[in-house]
């Protein structure tokens, strides 16, 4: 069986990362390349750039479709 295993006793500095214990046969753990500080910058800066356009859009479907409901109720009485 396997199963991960990590620091027992809450959060503490420099704990242990998770570990798979008894892995398969044949099983190796994939490789991360090293990824250079401005590449990291670049994607983190993406990454928050694609999360307020994504924020900003569901703010406007949330008011367009409260506007939507609003005018609806307002007609129909």
């Amino acid at each position: 069986m396997v199963w991960l295993g990590g620091p027992r006793g809450g959060a503490r500095r420099g704990a242990r990362p998770l570990v798979l214990h008894d892995p398969p046969p044949g099983y190796v753990p994939p490789h991360e390349p090293e990824i250079s500080p401005e590449e990291m910058r670049k994607r983190l800066r993406t990454d928050w750039i694609l999360l307020r356009i994504g924020t900003v859009v569901l703010v406007l479907v949330a008011f367009a479709t409260l506007m939507f409901i609003v005018v609806m109720i307002a007609l129909k009485t």
